[in-house]
């Protein structure tokens, strides 16, 4: 069994046709946090609940960054930056790459919008800014072994 250093977990979003541009300085990410809804099944004839999974909810993705203003993706000014995203409410794709052995990779795919978009300043930190994608539909998994 292995352990992976978070840090090599990167974020990207498809501009399209088919360029991956990473989402600059993140430092935390949590997610993708999916769940399923819990439809209770119970009846008389059994004296203990039951239920069955129902509709699969892909949860959201939230993450900070070092808040760079000058940078495409934090940019609140620039079209196609986080911020413009959460303005437009446009629906992206986005990828998450954890690490693997030996430089293989598992992949999380999903379409999201962006949700949330907070700039903090703290006296004595860095400014950051905490963001969150809400993912729509499903999320596809692939894991993709090393190259040889």
């Amino acid at each position: 069994m292995a352990e992976y250093a978070g840090y090599l977990t990167k974020l990207e979003k498809l501009d399209p046709p088919s360029t991956w541009e990473e989402v600059a300085q993140i430092r935390d990410l949590s997610g993708p946090a999916a769940e399923a809804d819990q439809i209770e099944a119970s009846h008389r004839g059994s004296r203990w609940r039951k239920y069955v999974a129902g509709m699969v909810d892909g949860g959201e993705v939230s993450f900070d960054v070092v808040f760079d203003p000058d940078h495409g993706s934090h940019d609140p000014t620039v079209a196609g930056s986080m911020y413009d995203l959460l303005e437009s409410g446009e629906v992206q794709q986005y990828r998450i790459t954890f690490p693997g052995q030996a430089g293989a990779t598992t992949t999380a795919t999903f379409d999201a919008f962006v949700s949330g978009f907070e700039v903090t300043s703290p006296l004595e930190d860095a400014i950051t800014a905490d963001l969150t994608l809400k993912i729509t539909g499903a999320i596809t998994w692939v894991h993709v072994p090393a190259e040889a």
